[in-house]
């Protein structure tokens, strides 16, 4: 092969190249999905299924840490919108005795019920799926049940424990 052939032949391999850089630089690049969709998940599945509870409301004023640990939460905000999901039929509720459904009527009896307010819902429960994707450095978690639970308390006030309400089964 002559000094001249591979010459042109290096011209011909690099004008191609050049080509096929710009080719592929045109494509449409792909849209950046946002972090708030949740219908994908990516990474490996870390659990499924976990259950933890989770205190939402600090009944000791001298608790700093859990004063802390709760001061970016909109309490009432969240209750009243997992009550509002119920009552607007979005959100499929169950009896956490028997896990069979219950009516918006059921959770409106159970709002009419002396020992209950919005007020005394202090825990929720969780059921989720916890994903880790190592590329990313990302840890997802998916939701699939939120139990709502309120205080009961003693005659003089003091709080015994709490008494689950229902949970509610999320898409």
């Amino acid at each position: 092969m002559t000094i001249k052939y591979r010459y042109i032949l290096k011209h011909i391999a690099f004008i191609a190249m050049c080509f096929f850089l710009a080719f592929q630089s045109c494509k449409p690049k792909p849209q950046n999905k946002s972090s708030h969709n949740t219908d994908e998940i990516n990474g490996e599945l870390l659990a499924d299924t976990i259950i933890y509870s989770v205190v939402i409301k600090n009944l000791d004023s001298t608790d700093y840490w859990t004063e802390e640990c709760l001061s970016k939460l909109n309490r009432n905000k969240m209750v009243d919108q997992l009550f509002e999901s119920v009552y607007s039929h979005q959100a499929k509720v169950f009896d956490y005795l028997s896990d069979e459904p219950i009516s918006s009527s059921d959770v409106k009896a159970i709002e009419q019920q002396a020992d209950f307010s919005r007020d005394k819902v202090g825990k929720l429960q969780f059921w989720e799926s916890w994903y880790y994707d190592e590329t990313q450095l990302k840890m997802t978690k998916k939701v699939h049940s939120i139990l709502v639970a309120y205080e009961v308390n003693n005659q003089d006030g003091e709080l015994l424990g709490y008494k689950a309400a229902f949970y509610i089964k999320t898409k």
